[in-house]
Protein backbone atom coordinates (compact mmCIF):
# COMPACT_ATOMS: atom_id res chain seq x y z
CA UNK A 1 0.00 0.00 0.00
CA UNK A 2 1.28 3.71 -1.26
CA UNK A 3 2.12 5.51 1.62
CA UNK A 4 1.76 9.49 1.54
CA UNK A 5 5.05 10.69 1.04
CA UNK A 6 4.65 14.19 0.82
CA UNK A 7 3.01 13.98 4.70
CA UNK A 8 6.49 12.50 5.57
CA UNK A 9 9.28 15.21 7.47
CA UNK A 10 11.66 14.89 9.51
CA UNK A 11 10.59 15.86 13.25
CA UNK A 12 13.60 16.64 15.26
CA UNK A 13 13.25 20.46 15.61
CA UNK A 14 16.04 22.63 16.68
CA UNK A 15 17.65 25.70 15.52
CA UNK A 16 19.91 25.30 12.55
CA UNK A 17 21.53 27.80 9.93
CA UNK A 18 19.87 28.17 6.51
CA UNK A 19 22.46 26.48 4.92
CA UNK A 20 21.87 23.27 7.16
CA UNK A 21 17.93 24.09 6.02
CA UNK A 22 18.76 24.17 2.28
CA UNK A 23 20.88 20.72 2.75
CA UNK A 24 18.48 19.38 4.93
CA UNK A 25 15.21 19.72 2.36
CA UNK A 26 17.79 18.66 -0.57
CA UNK A 27 18.25 15.11 1.51
CA UNK A 28 14.80 14.72 2.26
CA UNK A 29 13.36 15.61 -1.25
CA UNK A 30 15.50 12.84 -2.39
CA UNK A 31 14.62 10.43 0.41
CA UNK A 32 11.08 11.38 -0.40
CA UNK A 33 11.76 10.83 -3.95
CA UNK A 34 13.16 7.23 -3.39
CA UNK A 35 10.67 6.26 -0.50
CA UNK A 36 7.80 7.16 -2.57
CA UNK A 37 9.38 4.78 -5.97
CA UNK A 38 9.93 1.99 -2.95
CA UNK A 39 6.50 2.01 -1.82
CA UNK A 40 4.82 2.11 -5.63
CA UNK A 41 7.85 -0.70 -6.65
CA UNK A 42 6.41 -2.78 -3.68
CA UNK A 43 2.67 -2.39 -4.32
CA UNK A 44 3.40 -3.66 -7.68
CA UNK A 45 5.37 -6.68 -6.30
CA UNK A 46 9.40 -5.57 -6.24
CA UNK A 47 11.62 -7.39 -3.54
CA UNK A 48 15.18 -7.39 -2.75
CA UNK A 49 17.53 -8.08 -5.41
CA UNK A 50 19.13 -11.42 -4.42
CA UNK A 51 16.06 -12.31 -1.74
CA UNK A 52 12.98 -15.11 -2.77
CA UNK A 53 9.36 -13.25 -1.53
CA UNK A 54 9.61 -15.73 1.51
CA UNK A 55 12.62 -13.83 3.05
CA UNK A 56 11.61 -10.73 2.27
CA UNK A 57 7.68 -10.03 2.91
CA UNK A 58 6.21 -7.35 0.73
CA UNK A 59 5.66 -4.45 2.71
CA UNK A 60 1.71 -3.78 3.42
CA UNK A 61 1.29 -7.81 3.63
CA UNK A 62 -1.41 -8.78 6.38
CA UNK A 63 -1.24 -12.16 7.77
CA UNK A 64 -4.34 -13.61 9.24
CA UNK A 65 -4.46 -16.71 11.50
CA UNK A 66 -1.96 -16.05 14.11
CA UNK A 67 -3.17 -16.95 17.91
CA UNK A 68 -5.33 -14.84 19.62
CA UNK A 69 -5.74 -13.61 23.34
CA UNK A 70 -9.66 -12.95 23.44
CA UNK A 71 -12.91 -14.18 21.90
CA UNK A 72 -13.79 -12.87 18.91
CA UNK A 73 -10.42 -11.41 17.96
CA UNK A 74 -8.93 -12.11 14.27
CA UNK A 75 -4.95 -12.16 15.33
CA UNK A 76 -2.26 -12.16 13.16
CA UNK A 77 0.73 -9.34 11.28
CA UNK A 78 1.24 -7.15 8.96
CA UNK A 79 4.56 -5.82 7.07
CA UNK A 80 6.07 -2.71 7.75
CA UNK A 81 9.00 -0.74 7.18
CA UNK A 82 11.75 -0.93 9.48
CA UNK A 83 12.90 2.78 9.15
CA UNK A 84 10.24 5.14 6.76
CA UNK A 85 13.12 7.23 5.63
CA UNK A 86 15.59 4.49 4.99
CA UNK A 87 14.27 1.47 2.31
CA UNK A 88 17.39 -0.40 2.71
CA UNK A 89 16.71 -0.66 6.64
CA UNK A 90 14.70 -3.59 5.83
CA UNK A 91 10.99 -4.30 6.97
CA UNK A 92 9.38 -5.01 10.73
CA UNK A 93 6.77 -7.40 11.49
CA UNK A 94 3.35 -6.12 13.74
CA UNK A 95 1.38 -8.19 15.85
CA UNK A 96 -2.17 -7.11 15.42
CA UNK A 97 -5.34 -8.36 17.24
CA UNK A 98 -8.64 -7.41 15.32
CA UNK A 99 -12.65 -6.60 16.47
CA UNK A 100 -14.36 -6.36 13.48
CA UNK A 101 -17.61 -3.70 13.10
CA UNK A 102 -21.10 -5.29 12.84
CA UNK A 103 -22.90 -2.28 11.27
CA UNK A 104 -21.47 0.02 8.46
CA UNK A 105 -17.87 0.20 9.30
CA UNK A 106 -16.93 3.97 10.29
CA UNK A 107 -13.23 3.38 10.81
CA UNK A 108 -10.61 1.72 12.97
CA UNK A 109 -9.77 2.84 16.02
CA UNK A 110 -6.31 1.71 16.89
CA UNK A 111 -5.01 0.93 21.21
CA UNK A 112 -2.41 1.32 22.86
CA UNK A 113 -2.40 0.42 26.81
CA UNK A 114 0.51 2.45 27.62
CA UNK A 115 3.89 1.51 29.28
CA UNK A 116 6.01 2.02 27.10
CA UNK A 117 5.95 -1.94 26.76
CA UNK A 118 2.03 -2.41 26.87
CA UNK A 119 0.75 -4.81 24.79
CA UNK A 120 -2.04 -3.59 22.44
CA UNK A 121 -3.28 -7.00 20.95
CA UNK A 122 -4.27 -8.64 24.55
CA UNK A 123 -6.73 -5.40 24.93
CA UNK A 124 -8.67 -5.61 21.39
CA UNK A 125 -12.10 -7.47 23.20
CA UNK A 126 -16.07 -7.56 22.18
CA UNK A 127 -16.73 -6.43 25.07
CA UNK A 128 -14.60 -3.23 24.29
CA UNK A 129 -15.79 -2.95 20.56
CA UNK A 130 -19.14 -2.73 22.22
CA UNK A 131 -18.63 -0.14 24.60
CA UNK A 132 -16.57 2.19 21.58
CA UNK A 133 -19.45 1.29 18.97
CA UNK A 134 -19.66 -1.17 16.77
CA UNK A 135 -19.59 0.46 13.52
CA UNK A 136 -15.53 0.97 14.20
CA UNK A 137 -13.38 -1.84 13.92
CA UNK A 138 -11.20 -1.96 16.99
CA UNK A 139 -6.85 -3.15 16.34
CA UNK A 140 -4.96 -4.01 18.88
CA UNK A 141 -0.85 -3.94 18.10
CA UNK A 142 2.01 -4.84 19.51
CA UNK A 143 4.40 -1.97 18.93
CA UNK A 144 7.85 -1.94 17.97
CA UNK A 145 10.04 -4.19 20.53
CA UNK A 146 7.08 -5.58 22.29
CA UNK A 147 5.67 -9.27 22.96
CA UNK A 148 5.24 -10.76 19.13
CA UNK A 149 6.13 -7.90 17.09
CA UNK A 150 9.14 -8.66 15.30
CA UNK A 151 11.93 -7.34 15.92
CA UNK A 152 11.78 -7.94 19.46
CA UNK A 153 13.67 -6.42 22.58
CA UNK A 154 15.42 -9.20 24.09
CA UNK A 155 18.79 -8.01 25.72
CA UNK A 156 19.46 -10.38 28.06
CA UNK A 157 19.50 -14.33 27.09
CA UNK A 158 16.62 -14.75 29.61
CA UNK A 159 14.39 -13.25 31.93
CA UNK A 160 16.31 -15.14 34.70
CA UNK A 161 19.09 -13.38 34.02
CA UNK A 162 17.15 -9.98 33.35
CA UNK A 163 15.46 -10.58 37.04
CA UNK A 164 19.22 -12.39 38.31
CA UNK A 165 20.47 -8.76 37.09
CA UNK A 166 18.38 -6.41 38.89
CA UNK A 167 17.69 -8.42 42.01
CA UNK A 168 18.80 -6.65 45.23
CA UNK A 169 19.74 -3.37 44.10
CA UNK A 170 18.60 -0.28 43.21
CA UNK A 171 16.69 -1.13 40.30
CA UNK A 172 14.78 -3.52 42.02
CA UNK A 173 15.03 -2.17 45.48
CA UNK A 174 14.76 1.64 44.82
CA UNK A 175 16.53 3.99 46.26
CA UNK A 176 16.76 4.48 50.06
CA UNK A 177 16.81 7.40 52.21
CA UNK A 178 17.46 7.16 55.78
CA UNK A 179 14.48 9.82 56.40
CA UNK A 180 12.10 12.42 55.18
CA UNK A 181 12.01 14.50 58.66
CA UNK A 182 15.48 16.44 57.79
CA UNK A 183 16.19 16.46 53.79
CA UNK A 184 18.84 19.29 54.61
CA UNK A 185 21.15 16.93 56.22
CA UNK A 186 23.80 15.98 53.96
CA UNK A 187 23.80 12.44 54.66
CA UNK A 188 20.57 12.40 52.66
CA UNK A 189 22.38 13.47 49.44
CA UNK A 190 25.69 11.37 50.33
CA UNK A 191 23.72 8.15 50.83
CA UNK A 192 21.83 8.75 47.37
CA UNK A 193 25.12 9.68 45.54
CA UNK A 194 26.52 6.12 46.98
CA UNK A 195 23.37 4.83 45.18
CA UNK A 196 23.34 6.41 42.32
CA UNK A 197 26.75 5.40 41.92
CA UNK A 198 25.20 1.45 41.16
CA UNK A 199 22.88 2.82 39.30
CA UNK A 200 25.43 4.38 36.61
CA UNK A 201 27.39 1.55 36.66
CA UNK A 202 24.20 -0.56 35.90
CA UNK A 203 23.17 1.13 33.21
CA UNK A 204 26.48 1.18 31.97
CA UNK A 205 26.49 -2.38 32.04
CA UNK A 206 22.97 -2.84 30.50
CA UNK A 207 23.67 -0.50 27.63
CA UNK A 208 26.78 -2.72 26.75
CA UNK A 209 24.41 -5.70 26.98
CA UNK A 210 21.73 -4.75 24.85
CA UNK A 211 24.07 -3.09 22.25
CA UNK A 212 26.20 -6.73 21.80
CA UNK A 213 22.66 -8.55 21.48
CA UNK A 214 20.25 -5.83 19.37
CA UNK A 215 22.99 -3.64 17.09
CA UNK A 216 21.32 -1.23 14.73
CA UNK A 217 17.63 -3.03 15.86
CA UNK A 218 17.56 -0.75 18.58
CA UNK A 219 17.50 2.10 16.42
CA UNK A 220 13.78 1.32 15.52
CA UNK A 221 11.73 1.56 18.52
CA UNK A 222 10.82 5.08 19.21
CA UNK A 223 7.22 7.31 19.46
CA UNK A 224 7.67 8.87 16.08
CA UNK A 225 8.59 5.07 14.44
CA UNK A 226 5.22 3.87 16.10
CA UNK A 227 2.51 7.12 14.76
CA UNK A 228 3.80 5.55 11.43
CA UNK A 229 3.43 2.65 11.68
CA UNK A 230 -0.46 3.46 12.58
CA UNK A 231 -0.59 5.74 10.14
CA UNK A 232 0.85 3.00 7.47
CA UNK A 233 -2.22 0.62 9.31
CA UNK A 234 -5.04 2.99 8.70
CA UNK A 235 -3.85 3.10 4.88
CA UNK A 236 -3.36 -0.75 4.32
CA UNK A 237 -7.01 -1.63 6.59
CA UNK A 238 -8.98 1.98 5.57
CA UNK A 239 -7.94 3.31 2.19
CA UNK A 240 -5.52 6.11 1.45
CA UNK A 241 -5.30 9.55 3.37
CA UNK A 242 -7.77 7.82 5.65
CA UNK A 243 -8.02 8.95 9.25
CA UNK A 244 -5.96 7.57 12.41
CA UNK A 245 -8.18 7.25 15.60
CA UNK A 246 -6.52 5.95 19.11
CA UNK A 247 -7.88 5.37 22.51
CA UNK A 248 -4.97 5.31 24.89
CA UNK A 249 -3.58 6.29 28.09
CA UNK A 250 -0.52 6.95 30.50
CA UNK A 251 2.82 6.44 28.11
CA UNK A 252 0.17 6.37 25.47
CA UNK A 253 -0.92 10.22 25.82
CA UNK A 254 2.66 10.35 23.95
CA UNK A 255 1.70 8.46 20.78
CA UNK A 256 -1.40 10.82 20.81
CA UNK A 257 0.34 14.00 21.14
CA UNK A 258 3.07 12.84 18.55
CA UNK A 259 0.12 11.81 16.44
CA UNK A 260 -2.38 14.81 16.21
CA UNK A 261 1.03 17.32 16.20
CA UNK A 262 3.28 15.10 13.49
CA UNK A 263 0.18 14.28 11.14
CA UNK A 264 -2.35 16.83 11.94
CA UNK A 265 -4.63 16.07 8.61
CA UNK A 266 -4.94 12.86 8.93
CA UNK A 267 -5.93 12.89 12.89
CA UNK A 268 -9.44 11.21 13.47
CA UNK A 269 -10.58 10.70 17.12
CA UNK A 270 -8.51 10.62 19.57
CA UNK A 271 -8.71 9.99 23.50
CA UNK A 272 -5.39 10.51 25.32
CA UNK A 273 -5.90 9.14 29.28
CA UNK A 274 -3.13 10.46 32.45
CA UNK A 275 -1.56 12.50 30.25
CA UNK A 276 3.01 12.49 30.26
CA UNK A 277 4.30 15.90 29.65
CA UNK A 278 5.30 15.58 25.94
CA UNK A 279 7.42 18.65 25.42
CA UNK A 280 9.26 17.35 28.90
CA UNK A 281 9.55 13.83 27.52
CA UNK A 282 11.02 15.54 24.03
CA UNK A 283 13.33 17.70 25.56
CA UNK A 284 14.34 16.73 28.73
CA UNK A 285 17.18 13.86 29.67
CA UNK A 286 15.24 10.85 31.34
CA UNK A 287 16.66 11.22 34.89
CA UNK A 288 14.77 14.65 35.33
CA UNK A 289 11.61 13.26 34.45
CA UNK A 290 10.32 12.10 38.35
CA UNK A 291 10.04 16.25 38.96
CA UNK A 292 7.36 16.64 35.90
CA UNK A 293 5.61 13.45 37.03
CA UNK A 294 5.27 13.35 40.61
CA UNK A 295 3.40 17.10 40.89
CA UNK A 296 0.21 15.73 42.71
CA UNK A 297 1.45 12.52 44.60
CA UNK A 298 1.40 14.41 48.00
CA UNK A 299 -2.47 15.36 47.24
CA UNK A 300 -2.65 11.58 46.59
CA UNK A 301 -0.93 10.21 49.47
CA UNK A 302 -2.83 12.93 51.82
CA UNK A 303 -5.96 11.55 50.40
CA UNK A 304 -5.39 7.87 51.01
CA UNK A 305 -4.53 8.70 55.00
CA UNK A 306 -7.32 10.83 55.52
CA UNK A 307 -9.56 7.95 53.93
CA UNK A 308 -7.68 5.67 55.89
CA UNK A 309 -8.33 7.73 59.08
CA UNK A 310 -11.90 7.90 58.58
CA UNK A 311 -12.25 4.69 58.02
CA UNK A 312 -10.89 3.30 60.85
CA UNK A 313 -9.23 0.89 62.38
CA UNK A 314 -11.68 -1.63 61.71
CA UNK A 315 -11.55 -1.37 57.85
CA UNK A 316 -8.20 0.40 57.48
CA UNK A 317 -5.79 -1.58 60.09
CA UNK A 318 -3.19 1.52 59.48
CA UNK A 319 -5.39 3.25 61.62
CA UNK A 320 -5.40 2.38 65.62
CA UNK A 321 -8.06 4.07 67.01
CA UNK A 322 -11.14 6.02 66.04
CA UNK A 323 -11.24 9.37 64.39
CA UNK A 324 -7.26 9.32 64.57
CA UNK A 325 -6.00 11.98 62.28
CA UNK A 326 -4.55 11.26 59.28
CA UNK A 327 -0.98 12.95 60.48
CA UNK A 328 -0.57 9.70 63.09
CA UNK A 329 -0.92 7.25 60.19
CA UNK A 330 1.65 9.34 57.81
CA UNK A 331 4.07 9.11 61.28
CA UNK A 332 3.80 5.10 61.62
CA UNK A 333 4.32 4.85 58.18
CA UNK A 334 7.19 7.08 58.63
CA UNK A 335 8.70 5.34 61.78
CA UNK A 336 8.15 1.82 59.42
CA UNK A 337 10.20 3.40 56.64
CA UNK A 338 12.85 4.87 58.83
CA UNK A 339 13.70 1.88 60.97
CA UNK A 340 13.54 0.01 56.95
CA UNK A 341 16.08 2.69 56.21
CA UNK A 342 18.52 1.48 59.27
CA UNK A 343 17.80 -2.29 58.72
CA UNK A 344 16.59 -4.46 56.10
CA UNK A 345 13.33 -6.66 56.64
CA UNK A 346 13.98 -10.54 56.01
CA UNK A 347 11.17 -12.08 53.85
CA UNK A 348 12.32 -15.73 53.50
CA UNK A 349 8.53 -16.47 52.84
CA UNK A 350 8.22 -14.34 50.20
CA UNK A 351 7.58 -16.08 46.25
CA UNK A 352 11.06 -15.45 46.06
CA UNK A 353 13.01 -15.18 49.61
CA UNK A 354 15.27 -12.04 50.06
CA UNK A 355 15.29 -8.59 52.11
CA UNK A 356 12.75 -5.41 52.15
CA UNK A 357 14.31 -1.96 52.17
CA UNK A 358 12.91 1.27 52.85
CA UNK A 359 12.87 2.35 49.50
CA UNK A 360 11.02 -0.80 47.69
CA UNK A 361 8.52 -0.19 50.36
CA UNK A 362 8.50 3.27 49.63
CA UNK A 363 7.91 2.53 45.85
CA UNK A 364 5.43 -0.31 46.28
CA UNK A 365 3.44 2.30 47.89
CA UNK A 366 3.34 4.33 45.36
CA UNK A 367 2.22 1.67 43.12
CA UNK A 368 -0.70 1.22 45.49
CA UNK A 369 -1.50 4.96 44.96
CA UNK A 370 -2.27 4.93 41.60
CA UNK A 371 -4.70 1.98 42.20
CA UNK A 372 -7.46 3.33 44.44
CA UNK A 373 -9.43 -0.01 44.49
CA UNK A 374 -6.69 -1.90 46.11
CA UNK A 375 -6.09 0.92 48.98
CA UNK A 376 -7.47 -1.60 51.20
CA UNK A 377 -5.11 -4.53 50.13
CA UNK A 378 -2.25 -1.73 50.65
CA UNK A 379 -3.44 -1.02 53.90
CA UNK A 380 -3.65 -4.29 55.11
CA UNK A 381 -0.26 -5.55 53.52
CA UNK A 382 1.48 -2.17 55.16
CA UNK A 383 -0.14 -3.16 58.77
CA UNK A 384 1.41 -6.32 58.29
CA UNK A 385 4.98 -5.02 57.20
CA UNK A 386 4.89 -2.48 60.68
CA UNK A 387 4.17 -5.68 62.55
CA UNK A 388 7.14 -7.65 61.04
CA UNK A 389 5.92 -9.74 58.58
CA UNK A 390 6.82 -8.13 55.09
CA UNK A 391 5.90 -11.06 52.72
CA UNK A 392 2.58 -9.28 51.28
CA UNK A 393 4.54 -5.99 50.05
CA UNK A 394 7.64 -7.99 48.91
CA UNK A 395 5.09 -10.44 46.69
CA UNK A 396 2.90 -7.13 45.57
CA UNK A 397 6.56 -5.98 44.30
CA UNK A 398 7.26 -9.50 42.32
CA UNK A 399 3.61 -9.86 41.18
CA UNK A 400 4.35 -6.19 39.24
CA UNK A 401 7.78 -7.64 37.78
CA UNK A 402 6.16 -10.50 36.82
CA UNK A 403 2.91 -8.89 34.52
CA UNK A 404 4.76 -6.40 33.05
CA UNK A 405 7.55 -9.41 32.04
CA UNK A 406 4.17 -10.83 30.50
CA UNK A 407 4.08 -8.22 27.52
CA UNK A 408 7.82 -7.29 26.75
CA UNK A 409 11.28 -9.71 27.56
CA UNK A 410 13.58 -7.16 28.98
CA UNK A 411 14.93 -3.52 28.23
CA UNK A 412 12.14 -2.36 25.56
CA UNK A 413 10.67 0.34 28.10
CA UNK A 414 14.41 2.06 27.82
CA UNK A 415 14.74 1.40 23.86
CA UNK A 416 11.79 3.60 23.47
CA UNK A 417 12.18 6.44 26.10
CA UNK A 418 16.10 6.38 25.03
CA UNK A 419 14.47 6.92 21.59
CA UNK A 420 12.37 10.16 22.58
CA UNK A 421 14.56 11.51 24.57
CA UNK A 422 17.11 13.84 23.76
CA UNK A 423 20.91 12.68 23.95
CA UNK A 424 23.47 14.70 25.73
CA UNK A 425 25.17 17.04 23.40
CA UNK A 426 28.63 16.57 24.34
CA UNK A 427 30.17 13.69 26.87
CA UNK A 428 30.07 16.89 29.65
CA UNK A 429 26.86 16.90 29.09
CA UNK A 430 26.39 12.77 30.69
CA UNK A 431 25.22 13.33 34.00
CA UNK A 432 27.53 11.86 36.85
CA UNK A 433 26.17 10.40 40.15
CA UNK A 434 26.34 13.33 41.70
CA UNK A 435 23.91 15.41 39.51
CA UNK A 436 21.64 12.07 39.63
CA UNK A 437 21.68 12.42 43.47
CA UNK A 438 20.73 16.45 42.86
CA UNK A 439 18.45 15.78 41.01
CA UNK A 440 16.66 13.34 43.14
CA UNK A 441 17.47 15.59 45.52
CA UNK A 442 15.51 18.38 44.01
CA UNK A 443 12.62 16.01 43.89
CA UNK A 444 12.32 15.38 47.53
CA UNK A 445 12.75 18.98 48.36
CA UNK A 446 10.46 21.12 45.98
CA UNK A 447 8.03 18.26 44.40
CA UNK A 448 7.52 15.41 46.78
CA UNK A 449 9.29 13.99 49.79
CA UNK A 450 7.58 11.17 50.30
CA UNK A 451 8.46 10.11 46.97
CA UNK A 452 10.99 11.97 45.29
CA UNK A 453 13.18 9.14 45.09
CA UNK A 454 11.14 5.92 44.04
CA UNK A 455 9.75 6.77 41.00
CA UNK A 456 12.20 4.54 39.55
CA UNK A 457 10.71 1.35 40.66
CA UNK A 458 7.42 1.41 38.77
CA UNK A 459 8.59 4.01 35.74
CA UNK A 460 12.30 2.71 35.31
CA UNK A 461 13.44 4.95 33.02
CA UNK A 462 17.08 7.17 32.99
CA UNK A 463 20.82 5.66 31.66
CA UNK A 464 20.13 6.96 28.55
CA UNK A 465 23.45 8.42 28.04
CA UNK A 466 24.63 5.59 27.53
CA UNK A 467 21.78 3.66 25.45
CA UNK A 468 23.97 2.10 21.93
CA UNK A 469 21.50 3.71 19.71
CA UNK A 470 19.77 6.38 18.31
CA UNK A 471 16.39 6.95 16.09
CA UNK A 472 16.54 8.19 12.96
CA UNK A 473 13.68 10.19 13.48
CA UNK A 474 13.25 12.15 16.58
CA UNK A 475 10.14 14.30 17.52
CA UNK A 476 10.50 17.42 19.91
CA UNK A 477 7.21 19.21 18.63
CA UNK A 478 5.51 21.69 17.74
CA UNK A 479 2.71 21.25 19.82
CA UNK A 480 0.28 23.42 18.48
CA UNK A 481 -1.70 22.18 15.53
CA UNK A 482 -5.04 22.40 14.21
CA UNK A 483 -6.87 19.74 14.20
CA UNK A 484 -10.84 19.53 12.16
CA UNK A 485 -11.79 16.88 14.83
CA UNK A 486 -10.80 17.99 18.73
CA UNK A 487 -8.81 15.52 20.58
CA UNK A 488 -10.31 14.50 23.89
CA UNK A 489 -7.97 14.73 26.76
CA UNK A 490 -8.60 12.86 30.29
CA UNK A 491 -6.97 14.19 33.65
CA UNK A 492 -7.62 12.78 37.07
CA UNK A 493 -7.37 15.73 40.20
CA UNK A 494 -5.11 12.72 41.95
CA UNK A 495 -3.16 11.47 39.90
CA UNK A 496 0.15 10.20 41.33
CA UNK A 497 2.30 9.95 38.17
CA UNK A 498 0.52 11.63 35.50
CA UNK A 499 -0.88 14.80 37.26
CA UNK A 500 -3.47 17.09 35.99
CA UNK A 501 -1.03 19.59 35.16
CA UNK A 502 0.24 17.86 32.33
CA UNK A 503 -3.03 17.18 30.76
CA UNK A 504 -3.54 21.20 31.39
CA UNK A 505 -0.32 21.51 29.17
CA UNK A 506 -1.46 19.92 26.06
CA UNK A 507 -4.92 21.63 26.78
CA UNK A 508 -3.31 25.14 26.86
CA UNK A 509 -0.83 24.44 23.61
CA UNK A 510 -3.44 22.78 21.25
CA UNK A 511 -6.50 25.32 21.99
CA UNK A 512 -9.51 24.74 20.51
CA UNK A 513 -8.00 21.57 19.31
CA UNK A 514 -8.72 19.57 22.40
CA UNK A 515 -11.38 19.09 24.95
CA UNK A 516 -10.20 18.90 28.96
CA UNK A 517 -12.31 16.39 31.10
CA UNK A 518 -11.53 16.07 34.51
CA UNK A 519 -12.14 13.09 36.50
CA UNK A 520 -12.23 14.50 40.47
CA UNK A 521 -10.62 11.61 41.95
CA UNK A 522 -7.36 9.74 42.49
CA UNK A 523 -5.67 6.78 40.36
CA UNK A 524 -3.78 6.55 37.60
CA UNK A 525 -5.65 7.72 34.82
CA UNK A 526 -9.56 7.48 35.08
CA UNK A 527 -9.62 3.52 34.00
CA UNK A 528 -8.24 3.20 37.78
CA UNK A 529 -11.66 4.26 39.25
CA UNK A 530 -13.48 4.06 36.25
CA UNK A 531 -17.44 6.33 37.04
CA UNK A 532 -20.16 6.53 34.24
CA UNK A 533 -20.08 10.14 33.76
CA UNK A 534 -16.23 9.87 32.55
CA UNK A 535 -16.72 7.06 30.02
CA UNK A 536 -19.97 8.13 28.64
CA UNK A 537 -18.52 11.06 27.33
CA UNK A 538 -15.76 8.70 26.00
CA UNK A 539 -18.58 6.81 24.68
CA UNK A 540 -20.38 9.88 23.15
CA UNK A 541 -17.12 11.34 21.47
CA UNK A 542 -16.42 7.92 19.69
CA UNK A 543 -20.19 8.54 18.14
CA UNK A 544 -19.35 11.77 17.43
CA UNK A 545 -20.38 14.52 20.81
CA UNK A 546 -17.80 16.57 21.91
CA UNK A 547 -17.97 17.26 25.61
CA UNK A 548 -18.02 21.00 26.93
CA UNK A 549 -14.52 22.04 28.45
CA UNK A 550 -13.50 21.50 31.59
CA UNK A 551 -16.41 18.94 32.61
CA UNK A 552 -16.04 17.46 35.85
CA UNK A 553 -16.92 14.42 36.46
CA UNK A 554 -17.14 13.17 40.21
CA UNK A 555 -16.31 9.80 41.90
CA UNK A 556 -17.86 7.35 44.30
CA UNK A 557 -16.22 4.65 46.10
CA UNK A 558 -15.61 3.10 49.01
CA UNK A 559 -12.17 2.80 49.32
CA UNK A 560 -11.75 1.14 52.89
CA UNK A 561 -15.24 -1.04 52.14
CA UNK A 562 -16.28 -3.56 55.09
CA UNK A 563 -16.85 -6.13 52.20
CA UNK A 564 -14.53 -6.60 49.42
CA UNK A 565 -14.58 -3.77 47.40
CA UNK A 566 -17.80 -3.60 44.12
CA UNK A 567 -17.19 -0.94 41.43
CA UNK A 568 -20.63 -2.58 40.46
CA UNK A 569 -22.33 -0.50 42.76
CA UNK A 570 -21.48 2.89 41.01
CA UNK A 571 -23.09 1.61 38.12
CA UNK A 572 -26.34 0.51 39.32
CA UNK A 573 -28.46 2.73 37.46
CA UNK A 574 -26.46 2.13 34.33
CA UNK A 575 -26.79 0.23 30.77
CA UNK A 576 -25.17 -2.89 31.17
CA UNK A 577 -22.88 -1.96 28.14
CA UNK A 578 -21.81 0.66 29.98
CA UNK A 579 -20.50 -1.28 32.97
CA UNK A 580 -18.90 -4.04 31.09
CA UNK A 581 -16.94 -1.36 29.10
CA UNK A 582 -15.61 -0.16 32.43
CA UNK A 583 -14.34 -3.97 32.94
CA UNK A 584 -13.21 -3.74 29.58
CA UNK A 585 -11.19 0.06 29.40
CA UNK A 586 -9.71 -1.80 32.86
CA UNK A 587 -8.49 -4.76 31.30
CA UNK A 588 -6.77 -2.45 28.18
CA UNK A 589 -4.84 -0.52 30.45
CA UNK A 590 -4.03 -2.57 33.48
CA UNK A 591 -0.41 -2.18 34.28
CA UNK A 592 0.34 -4.25 37.36
CA UNK A 593 0.15 -7.36 38.62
Amino acid sequence: MPYPTDKMRTTTHGRQNTFKLRIAGATLALTVFMLHWWYRSNAIGFKTPGCSPKQVPEVGTVTWGGECESPGQECGSIIVPKDYFDPSAGTASIAIARVRATRPKKGTIFLNPGGPGGSGTRGASIVLADFLGNEWDILGFDPRGIKRTIPQVKCFASLQDYDLFNANTVMQQSFTIPSVANLSDPAVEATLVQQSRQFVALMQAQAQICAESMGDELRYMGSATVVRDMAFMAEVFDGEDSKINLFTGSYGSILGVYLVNMLPNRAGFVVIDGIVDPVAWSSEPAYKWPSNWLSSTEKTYKFFLETCAEAGPARCPLAKHANESYSRLEARLEAFFDALALEPMAVPFARRPAYLTSGAARGVLLMYLEQPTQWADAARAFAAAIAGEGTLLFDRLLASDAYVRSTHHDLVRSAVTCADAPPPPSPRDIPTAEDLAGELMHALREVSPHFGANLGLGEPDGGCEYWPARSPERFAGPWNATLEWPMLIVSNTMDPITPIQSGRLVHSLMGKSTRFVIQDGPGHCSSSLPTPCTLKLIQAYFAGTLPENGTVCPTAFDYFPEAPADLRAAFAQEEESVWAGAQAVQALFRRRG
